[in-house]
């Protein structure tokens, strides 16, 4: 002490390196421990079915890193079966899937839904394109891209086809947006997810099925492994972004 300060010995100069370096340790210690919490201390690996990967996943990812502005994320693309195998072999951290099918080593979480909508060219729908919606019926008389596949979406153009007389397209795709670009090139009617049509054409009337076939989409987890805060922010995110969707399906565009 000098007068009423206090003034550093040569001793707390020696110390002061340590100590400075001791207290740098404790705090790298707390951000390590809050980014194993966040999982921002990897990027986190998303997978979703190739609909929804080009369509509303960048969204939610815009989303979700407006929360967490230094996230990184690996994404992927696969169908549902390529995706839970990815999970079990902990490729990737977080699987968007139409209607999964169970199993005991995943949780799969019901984040919104979708439904299949008739997407054309005004002049193909004819008389229906001033129309909210369109019967299923009326499409057996229209010439249909067809939903091939045993996945969800093509198990629904199934029962749909057979429950109502609709005609063998020439064109069977597996692929949503090439169904909706084929229709823009006027070849057909095209069958697709809602987010699909959404995103992909301003050039097409889009026009929900009547009997809705709606069906969910799920976060898929792997039971033995912890789920982050960024994670559950993003699947929040996603579940956001289809419920966009299906706000605008119900208020199609005219």
């Amino acid at each position: 002490r000098e007068g009423k300060r206090l003034v550093a010995t040569r001793e707390t100069h020696a110390l002061a390196p340590v100590v400075e370096q001791a207290a740098g340790g404790l705090d790298a210690v707390r951000e390590l421990a809050r980014n194993l919490k966040l999982g921002a201390d990897k990027a986190v690996r998303v997978a979703a079915v190739a609909s929804l990967a080009n369509s509303v996943l960048p969204h939610a990812l815009l989303a979700a890193r407006k929360l967490f502005p230094k996230m990184r994320s690996e994404l992927n693309t696969g169908h549902t079966e390529d995706m839970m195998q990815k999970l079990l072999m902990h490729e990737v951290d977080l699987a968007i899937a139409f209607d999964p099918p169970l199993h005991p080593s995943l949780d799969s979480v019901e984040i919104g839904h979708l439904q299949l909508v008739a997407a054309g060219l005004p002049a193909r729908l004819g008389k229906y394109a001033r129309n909210k919606s369109i019967s299923a019926e009326a499409l057996a008389t229209m010439e249909l891209i067809e939903l091939s596949g045993k996945d969800p979406l093509g198990r629904i153009y199934s029962r749909y086809a057979n429950r109502f007389n609709w005609q063998q397209g020439k064109t069977a795709v597996r692929t949503y947006q090439m169904a909706v670009r084929l229709a823009e090139l006027n070849q057909g009617v095209a069958i697709v997810d809602s987010a699909s049509a959404k995103f992909f054409s301003d050039k097409l009337k889009v026009l929900p099925l009547e009997p809705r076939a709606e069906f969910p989409v799920c976060a898929m987890y792997l039971k033995a492994a912890a789920v982050t805060d960024i994670m559950r922010t993003l699947t929040q995110c996603v579940g956001d972004e289809l419920h966009k969707v299906q706000e605008a399906t119900l208020q199609p565009r005219a």
